[in-house]
C-alpha cells in the first residue's frame, strides 16, 4: 500500500517492496530523453502485478493484496488506470473520489468503482517528529529527566538519597570503604530510578532489577565500594575525581555525568519514564564513559555494564585511564523495561576505579499531537 502526491515538474524518487515473492511491484518515472532536467511531460506511474497507475497531476492511493488485485483511490486529481497482461490495453482515468479495482488472471479486467468510501484507509500525511534528550543525571538528583539538578547522590548499600559524597576519600580523611550486603535496594522518593545495589560476582547470580532479573557475568569482585552514586556537576575540591571524559569537561554547563565508583550499580525504570512523558517512545541510551583514575600508567582496571532486563546490552572490560573514551549507545525496544549501568572492580580490588558515565541520556521521539490534520485523512501514528 502506497500513497503519492505528485508535484507538477518534479521526477520522485521511491522504492517498493513487492507482498509476495512471485509478484513484482514497480515504481518509476517514465522520463523524458533528458535524465537531467525537469520536464512537465515527464510521467509518475506505480506498476502492479496487474495494473499501471500513471499519475496525471494528483494525489492517489494504490493498494495491492496477496494475489495482485489492484485498488487505486484518487484523493485530488486524476489518474490513469491501465490493465496488464495478454496485451490488454483497456484503461480508464479517475478522478477525485473515484475508484477503481483491477483483477489479473485468464480475464483481466477493470470495475470503476465510483466515489470511495476508504479513502481513511491510506495513510496521507507523516506529522512533525522530533528527537528530545532525558537527562540521567538530572533524574539521579532527583529530577524528571529535563529540571537540569545536579550535585545529589544515592548510598547503593542502601538507596538512601544523600545530598554528599562518601567521606571515606576525602583528603586526609578516612579510608573505610562501604561494604555491600548482597540485597537489590529500592529508591524511595525517585519514580524514574527503580533500585540500586554492589555487584558482586562471587556468589550467585546479582538481582539487578525489583522484577526479579538477574544477572551471572560479574567478576569475583570485592562487594566493596568508595562512594555514593554521584549525580555531578563538579567534585567538590576536597576530592581527587575529574569530571572531565575524554577532551570534555562535564562540570561545564550543558553536560553533567554520573559517577559509578567499582562496585556500584543503578537500575532506571523505563515503563515509568514513558507513563510520565506520554506520546514519546524511547528510542535509545547514549553516554560516554571513561576510568578516570589520578594519573595515567596505573594499573588498575574496571568493567562497566549496561543492562536491560538483566540481558547485556553493552560492556567493555580491563579499562583504565589509559585507555581513553567509549561511546555506549545502546538501543531501547518498547517491551524493555528496566535499564541498568555497572561498574565493578576487575577482580584486582576498587582502586583507582573511578568510572564515570559522561552525558547519560535516554533519546525519545516526540510526535506532534496538536498537529492538525484535514477531517478524514489519516496520520502514521494512527490506529
Amino acid at each position: 500500500k502506497l500513497t503519492a502526491k505528485v508535484v507538477s515538474g518534479q521526477w520522485p524518487v521511491a522504492s517498493a517492496k513487492p507482498q509476495a515473492a512471485n509478484q513484482k511491484s514497480e515504481i518509476r518515472n517514465q522520463k523524458s530523453p533528458s535524465s537531467l532536467i525537469p520536464h512537465p511531460s515527464s510521467l509518475f506511474a506505480v506498476r502492479t502485478p496487474t495494473a499501471v497507475i500513471t499519475d496525471l497531476g494528483t494525489e492517489f492511493g494504490v493498494e495491492v493484496d496477496k494475489a495482485g488485485v489492484t485498488e487505486s483511490r484518487v484523493f485530488r486529481g486524476s489518474v490513469k488506470v491501465q490493465v496488464v497482461g495478454d496485451g490488454r490495453k483497456e484503461d480508464v482515468v479517475l478522478r477525485e473520489n473515484e475508484s477503481a479495482r483491477v483483477e489479473g488472471g485468464d480475464e483481466p479486467r477493470i470495475t470503476v468503482l465510483g466515489a470511495s468510501a476508504k479513502m481513511a484507509d491510506f495513510t496521507r500525511r507523516i506529522p512533525k517528529r522530533t528527537i528530545k534528550t532525558l537527562d540521567l543525571v538530572d533524574v539521579v538528583a532527583g529530577g524528571d529527566g529535563f529540571s537540569g539538578r545536579r550535585d545529589r547522590g544515592i548510598d547503593p548499600t542502601s538507596g538512601r538519597i544523600v545530598d554528599a559524597l562518601s567521606v571515606s576519600s576525602l583528603v586526609g580523611g578516612p579510608s573505610t570503604p562501604m561494604t555491600g550486603d548482597g540485597q537489590y535496594h529500592r529508591v524511595a522518593g525517585m519514580p524514574f530510578i527503580d533500585g540500586v545495589f554492589i555487584p558482586d560476582g562471587g556468589g550467585d547470580a546479582v538481582q539487578v532489577d525489583s522484577a526479579g532479573h538477574v544477572f551471572d557475568w560479574f567478576r569475583d569482585t570485592a562487594n566493596t565500594t568508595w562512594q555514593h552514586i554521584w549525580a555531578g556537576g563538579a567534585f567538590r575540591r576536597d576530592q581527587k575525581y575529574s569530571s572531565k571524559v575524554g577532551d570534555v569537561d562535564h562540570a561545564l554547563p550543558g553536560h553533567g555525568l554520573v559517577l559509578l565508583h567499582a562496585n556500584s550499580a543503578i537500575t532506571f525504570d523505563l515503563e515509568a519514564i514513558r507513563r510520565a512523558n506520554p506520546g514519546a517512545r524511547l528510542l535509545r541510551f547514549r553516554a560516554t564513559v571513561a576510568n578516570t583514575g589520578a594519573e595515567a600508567g596505573f594499573q588498575y582496571f574496571a568493567d562497566v555494564w549496561v543492562m536491560v532486563d538483566g540481558r547485556r546490552r553493552f560492556q567493555r572490560r580491563l579499562i583504565n585511564n589509559d585507555q581513553g573514551v567509549a561511546s555506549v549507545l545502546v538501543p531501547i525496544y518498547d517491551g524493555d523495561r528496566f535499564l541498568t549501568l555497572a561498574a565493578t572492580d576487575a577482580g584486582d580490588g576498587i582502586s583507582m576505579d573511578w568510572i564515570i558515565f559522561g552525558d547519560p541520556r535516554l533519546e525519545l521521539l516526540v510526535v506532534d499531537a496538536n498537529e492538525q490534520k484535514p477531517k478524514g485523512e489519516q496520520t502514521m501514528n494512527d490506529p
